[in-house]
């Protein structure tokens, strides 16, 4: 019978020191990662090939760049650092199989105009990163992003791109709620594109990245979905760095033991 395995995001440990992250990683036995991967950001590249090379894991899945590149500003200089960035990303993530790459359609607006001709541009970067992706052997996965006044594409217009144009997707259920979206019909709409999840919580008004544990959404409904629906997606908790690892060390062992249920 298929399960889903989780991941820990490495967003929680992403300011801290390679040896601190190494001794938590053998401390707790963690064996399946997601990676930020930040071609731009030298010094957090160094560290993270570093733990790659030097602890051996069972499953990888990457992040992709998102802090120093954004789909949504249209200038040239923007998209060349967007296409380096990726094209660096998937020269380095191929080497370790991953399970997948994630992909964010846009940070902040630039302009804060939204219009269909932004959304249109986006969509040509997006259908350009996924086949470039394919030449590497690496599945992207379009992460449902943008809070509030930042969120280009509504439910629908997620939903109904990614079933056109059949790819592969992500949904962050945290992101989900705070804009208000159908989790359930969004799970179940897109079951057959779904290869992952990204688990956090929040307050309801702020994208805070706080454990399942706490915060307003009711995750116990939501595994079920994704149990009864996705029962091969990976599951990665992503923590703000500024929360407590030992609640995730918690959480991550409850998950675990529900999604054996």
């Amino acid at each position: 019978m298929s399960k889903n395995i989780i991941h820990i995001s490495d967003l929680i440990f992403y300011d801290k020191p390679y040896n601190e992250i190494l001794e938590f990683l053998k401390e707790n036995n963690i064996k399946n990662l997601e990676f930020f991967i930040e071609p731009l950001d030298e010094e957090y590249t160094e560290k993270m090939l570093k733990i790659l090379n030097e602890y051996s894991f069972d499953s990888i899945s990457f992040h992709g760049p998102f802090r120093k590149c954004n789909m949504a500003d249209l200038s040239s200089n923007s998209w060349e650092k967007t296409l380096y960035s990726y094209t660096e990303s998937f020269k380095m993530a191929s080497k370790y199989n991953p399970k997948f790459m994630v992909l964010h359609t846009n940070e902040g607006i630039p302009g804060k105009i939204i219009d269909d001709n932004l959304k249109m541009e986006i969509l040509k970067q997006v259908d350009y990163i996924v086949n470039e992706g394919k030449k590497y052997g690496i599945d992207i996965v379009i992460e449902n992003v943008g809070i509030n006044e930042n969120m280009v594409f509504s439910q629908d217009e997620y939903e109904e791109f990614i079933l056109k144009n059949k790819y592969k997707c992500l949904i962050d259920i945290g992101h989900a709620y705070l804009n208000e979206w159908d989790i359930e019909r969004v799970i179940k709409k897109l079951k057959d594109n779904i290869l992952g999840f990204h688990f956090h919580n929040n307050d309801g008004l702020y994208d805070r990245h706080d454990p399942i544990s706490i915060g307003k959404i009711d995750y116990s409904k939501i595994i079920n979905l994704v149990k009864e629906n996705v029962p091969t997606g990976v599951i990665v908790l992503e923590y703000d760095f500024s929360k407590d690892r030992n609640i995730l060390l918690k959480d991550w062992k409850e998950l675990e033991k529900k999604l054996e249920l």
